[in-house]
């Protein structure tokens, strides 16, 4: 039996003393004879967590209809069934087992501390849900090859090394995931987010070099270029590097690094590379027209692993936007996606309560799409809504089940 001591009441009344006035008290009312959670009963006890201000405490009574009169020994054991089946429900809905507490003595009632909220991205990147392409390059060699978006990688001669700083003369294979798409960064869970920045991205890329099973990186002072896929529009971009932290991509930029319009003839490049070795091979996706001049924008960059192709979407006037989901009791993945521009803004999930999202410091008057998903079976539970910001401040999403071809249909459809 859980027994709520002496020690924790002052402690919890000594804490509440400096959040509020006095211990707030709520009652929740069951079905005559019910122990288990009913949909009222849920209602009930998510309403007083909503309605609890961070940091305080509430002591929550459980009450049965029209058992006022019935003995106290029942209405004792009752009581404390209930307690065991809110308690419950507040750890489902993501409160720690050390804020829910249950006071057995006399008439046992549920005691709830409701602390700061801390916000933190929702959802975690999942690489498995997009193709990894690997190219099998000689280092000694200039080289380049196309992905299947159309983006070209130039390496120069020599830009390898192993972790222990020995240079790679051996070939090595070349893997990158490649998310030139919306829908790209969605099924992986992914956004174009810096720190208190929103970003738009002209593409994204995770790179990875192996020398057999042997990681490879990038020599200091070398670097590639990326001739990515875009012709217009490019001013302000630059490189970003990506920091993983508790299973989220923070964007960092390279205040040193700039991206601008170059003319690309690949078959010219090869026939300069040619020229110098005789080996030499197109990497596979290129072309059929070689002699065609293409107009790319070009990044350079200084390090292998996450890097991004960047600029900032100046917020003149801020709005925040609240997400809540109904009926969910596991965490999801949200997001906010930009209808005229390549931004895939993260939702934040609050500790509190893992069915409150929120979006901070987001661009008024922009419009998109919110995004709520996660994998279930061999499908996905999926809410969304179009949304202007600015023009509304909470948003109520119900998710819904959808197989793996229409939730990749059906944000296909809005997002590209």
């Amino acid at each position: 039996m859980l027994r709520f001591t002496g020690t924790f009441l002052g402690i919890a009344f000594a804490v509440s003393g400096l959040a509020n006035n006095g211990l707030q008290s709520f009652k929740v009312i069951f079905p005559t004879g019910v122990t288990k959670l009913t949909r009222s009963v849920m209602k009930q006890a998510s309403d007083i967590y909503n309605k609890l201000p961070e940091r305080n405490f509430t002591r929550i009574k459980l009450i049965g209809e029209s058992e006022e009169n019935q003995a106290k020994v029942l209405s004792v054991q009752l009581a404390k069934k209930r307690a065991y089946s809110v308690r419950e429900f507040f750890i489902g809905i993501g409160c720690t087992e050390k804020n829910v507490k249950l006071d057995m003595t006399g008439m046992p009632v549920v005691i709830l501390f409701k602390p700061k909220a801390r916000y933190s991205i929702s959802g975690k990147i999942n690489l498995d849900k997009i193709e990894q392409q690997c190219f099998n390059i000689d280092p000694s060699q200039k080289t380049f090859f196309k992905t299947k978006g159309g983006n070209i990688f130039v390496f120069q001669p020599n830009s390898f090394e192993t972790e222990y700083g020995m240079p790679v003369a051996k070939n090595i294979n070349i893997c990158v995931w490649e998310f030139y798409k919306k829908t790209d960064m969605i099924a992986c869970q992914l956004s174009s987010c810096g720190e208190n920045q929103v970003l738009e991205t002209a593409s994204t890329f995770y790179i990875q070099v192996f020398k057999g099973d042997e990681k490879v990186q990038l020599k200091k002072n070398k670097n590639y270029k990326i001739y990515l896929n875009r012709d217009s529009d490019v001013n302000g971009f630059k490189a970003y590097y990506g920091q993983v932290k508790d299973g989220n991509v923070f964007w960092v930029e390279d205040k040193k690094s700039y991206a601008y319009i170059s003319m690309f003839d690949e078959g010219d490049l090869k026939n300069k590379i040619d020229k110098k070795s005789n080996s030499f091979v197109v990497r596979p996706n290129q072309d059929k027209d070689e002699n065609k001049l293409d107009k790319k924008l070009l990044l350079k960059g200084k390090k292998i692993g996450w890097i991004n192709c960047d600029r900032v979407i100046h917020v003149d006037k801020p709005s925040d936007l609240e997400v809540v989901l109904e009926n969910v009791s596991d965490e999801f993945s949200v997001r906010l996606v930009l209808s005229k521009k390549n931004a895939i803004i993260p939702g934040m999930v609050n500790s509190n309560s893992i069915n409150h999202y929120k979006f901070s410091k987001v661009p008024s008057g922009e419009s998109g799409y919110v995004l709520a998903y996660k994998e279930s079976g061999s499908g996905y539970s999926l809410a969304y809504s179009q949304v202007t910001i600015g023009f509304i401040k909470s948003i109520n999403l119900k998710p819904e089940y959808k197989t793996k071809e229409e939730f990749e249909k059906l944000i296909d459809s809005f997002l590209n």
